[in-house]
């Protein structure tokens, strides 16, 4: 059995997509290593010029969960 490295794995401080969402996230802290690392987000809205969207938008982000996986995150560009 092989051991897969991630080709991307995010570091504290730095801003991060969430799969399945537009909310970003910035990580604050990690907890574990390898596949079993938890990542715990400060979760934010994407700039949006749409105000509705904004708005809807950071309402997600207030209750979206906090720590993710790293299958659940993407690098930000």
């Amino acid at each position: 059995m092989h051991d897969l490295t991630p080709s991307w794995l995010p570091s504290v401080g730095e801003r991060v997509g969430i799969k399945g969402s537009r909310l970003l996230g910035t990580v604050e802290r990690i907890e574990g290593q390898g596949a079993g690392a938890r990542f715990i987000l400060k979760v934010v809205a994407p700039p949006d010029d749409d105000v509705g969207a904004v708005y809807e938008l950071t309402q997600a982000a207030r209750v979206a969960r906090t720590v993710y996986t790293l299958g659940e995150l993407m690098p930000y560009p």
